[in-house]
């Protein structure tokens, strides 16, 4: 029986990626380099330090990739100052308080840095739905490694096999699914890989579509 949801934040609660993308390729270009969205799809649902290994191999070694971080980091949050618009993905508030009001635990497992994530679910005005947040300062092994997944049951302590997870990127799904949990896939940038596809309990187009089979992803 399932007692606890678990979502993650950017790309499935959140449309952020787009806006992401443009900070990067704001920082990029400031330095003489085209951050393409290829690029940008690799770094997705990924650590910083894992990101800046792609950034790395793709520029080469001598991409002063702290300085890319950092003036992306700047862009973002003038963006967020300049009082610029977060849309949420169609559906996720709907999701929340559905799943709130039915009197399951709601938590969320983000690879996003605390700041950013407090900020946006305070923003949204969203975070009081959450029993739990847990993101990439709290955990010492990012997305595809299941424990921000863990250490989120762990927090709550509920087994995993009471944990329904909500993803959209591969390495989002993959901790979830590593991490033994009931897992929803909610693509929006990499189409699921063989892996998900074979493991993941459902795969959405849209957190819209998730109602009729609400007694299947809760029993």
């Amino acid at each position: 029986m399932i007692t606890t949801v678990i979502f993650d934040m950017d790309g499935l609660l959140f449309n952020t990626e787009p806006i992401y993308f443009e900070c990067y390729k704001k920082a990029a270009a400031e330095e003489g380099l085209n951050f393409t969205y290829e690029l940008f799809e690799s770094c997705v649902g990924i650590s910083r330090d894992d990101a800046a290994r792609f950034i790395i191999q793709h520029f080469g070694p001598e991409t002063d990739i702290h300085k890319i971080h950092k003036r992306t980091g700047e862009i973002f949050e003038e963006y967020l100052a300049s009082n610029g618009e977060i849309h949420f993905r169609p559906g996720a508030r709907k999701a929340l308080e559905f799943f709130y009001n039915r009197g399951l635990k709601l938590a969320l497992a983000s690879s996003n840095i605390t700041r950013w994530v407090m900020f946006l679910l305070e923003k949204k005005e969203i975070k009081k739905y959450f029993s739990s947040i847990t993101t990439s300062n709290n955990v010492s092994r990012p997305k595809p490694d299941p424990e921000v997944y863990l250490k989120t049951a762990q927090k709550l302590e509920v087994d995993v096999s009471e944990c329904l997870v909500f993803e959209d990127s591969v390495a989002g799904a993959t901790a979830a699914i590593t991490a033994r949990m009931r897992t929803c896939v909610v693509p929006q940038i990499k189409k699921p890989t063989q892996y998900i596809l074979e493991n993941a309990f459902k795969i959405y187009r849209s957190l819209e579509d998730i109602y009729p089979d609400m007694d299947d992803l809760l029993s």
